[in-house]
């Protein structure tokens, strides 16, 4: 049974301060909505989801988190930021459900909270938070979507590669957007021209990025093709297509091509159990 609800008031919302989004422990969480005004997205900087007090998902700000739920096409509502723990564009209900962030006292989780750094030129912040819960299952596996974000620099225009994504042992990845936006030269098409994938010499995304898009779109996908660049692994709605990290990886690297200089943001999206010492 879904429970709809008001989650504790948030301390301290101002200018230039970093607030808590507190998530009472002991259900399992779907959706989580902050509803914001008197601020923009993009002045809501450096989100972490943090359990037990370790970060386990990250996104620069709220302009970011809104790109990739439009890359799957989630749907939204204005004035609302949505965190989407299960994942509305997977295939089958039970698949989007899987990974509901499961706060039961089994799984050790004694604290659960979304920090955010409100930017000093917010007009008047006002943030409120919503849940979506549902009753956990004692002692069933935690899966979660894992958000990582790395930060390469690119000095020149053609081919480079990236070779130090981490690989946590038995994770998967879902997915691996490149930001990179449009620098203004009229075109509106982000500066990574191609992204492949390859895996000891075998390359698993051997098309153009504006090819990958187009394909991604013909799934029900909406990229933010002016801003990303998106390695989608599970554009069918299948999770089983994640790209599974099984230790026996020799050699990982995203071969790139970039039409302009400056640095590339690399956000990955790894499905992972969750445990005290796990990635």
């Amino acid at each position: 049974m879904k429970l709809p609800k008001k989650l504790p008031p948030i301390a301290n919302v101002a200018a230039d301060t970093t607030i808590s989004v507190v998530l009472p422990v002991g259900n399992s969480y779907e959706v989580v909505y902050l509803e914001y005004s008197g601020v923009t997205p993009a002045q809501l900087k450096n989100i972490k989801l943090e359990l037990n007090g370790r970060m386990c998902s990250e996104w620069v700000d709220g302009e970011r988190l809104l790109s990739i739920d439009e890359h799957y096409d989630r749907k939204s509502t204005s004035g609302f930021l949505t965190f989407n723990f299960v994942r509305p564009e997977l295939e089958k209900q039970e698949h989007r459900r899987f990974f509901a962030l499961d706060t039961h006292q089994s799984q050790g989780i004694v604290t659960a909270s979304i920090s955010i750094d409100i930017h000093a030129d917010a007009d008047a912040p006002k943030l409120t938070a919503y849940a979506v819960q549902v009753n956990s299952v004692a002692g069933a596996p935690n899966f979660l979507t894992k958000v990582r974000r790395f930060i390469y620099p690119v000095s020149s225009i053609g081919q480079f590669e990236i070779t130090s994504l981490p690989l946590p042992q038995d994770a998967s990845i879902a997915a691996i957007h490149l930001y990179m936006p449009d620098d203004s030269d009229g075109d509106s098409v982000a500066q990574i021209t191609r992204a492949e994938l390859l895996i000891d010499n075998v390359n698993w995304h051997d098309v153009d990025a504006d090819i990958a898009a187009k394909i991604q779109v013909v799934n029900g996908r909406k990229p933010e093709t002016a801003k990303s660049t998106v390695i989608d692994l599970i554009v069918d709605g299948d999770m089983h297509h994640a790209l599974p990290l099984k230790g026996n990886i020799q050699d990982f690297r995203l071969r790139c091509e970039a039409a302009s200089v400056g640095q590339v943001e690399v956000v990955v999206e790894y499905i992972d159990k969750y445990g005290a010492t796990r990635f």
